[in-house]
């Protein structure tokens, strides 16, 4: 699953959950974990992909950095909430850039075995990945919108 797809659900979940970023953090990690059981978007594990995937990585983290941006920066009083739903939703995938970067993985390896081993990747689900990001985004901006209105 691309970590904009991520971002923009743990944003629903911190917006939804702002008064407790604790449970925002926990219910971001218990998404990212649903979300990656689902069939979506993968390439094999390999040499070989590598380039590949660091070419669709690269700008699906700069599109969850932008994506961030645009949903935490107007969120003003579920800002924590918001952002502690993000950190949740995104945690688990924290081992590519850490071993692309530092050439090491953060993540104790019995959960990256787990982790590894519940995706359902496949290479021809990028249209899916794209329209779930469209309609992930809408919600949390919505999520967030709302909330605005209504936080103390």
């Amino acid at each position: 699953m691309l970590v904009t797809n991520h971002v923009a659900a743990g944003a629903a979940i911190g917006a939804l959950l702002h008064r407790r970023p604790a449970l925002a953090f926990a219910a971001g990690v218990a998404s990212h974990l649903a979300m990656d059981c689902l069939p979506h978007w993968g390439l094999p594990r390999g040499p070989e992909s590598h380039a590949s995937f660091l070419h669709v990585a690269k700008r699906d983290g700069l599109a969850g950095l932008a994506a961030i941006a645009v949903l935490a920066g107007p969120a003003r009083n579920l800002r924590t909430g918001v952002l502690a739903g993000i950190a949740g939703a995104t945690l688990l995938d924290v081992d590519k850039p850490a071993k692309h970067f530092f050439d090491h993985n953060p993540v104790p390896a019995p959960i990256q075995d787990f982790h590894e081993r519940i995706q359902r990747e496949a290479p021809h689900r990028m249209r899916n990945e794209i329209l779930i990001a469209a309609g992930l985004m809408g919600l949390s901006g919505l999520l967030v919108a709302r909330g605005r209105r209504t936080a103390p």
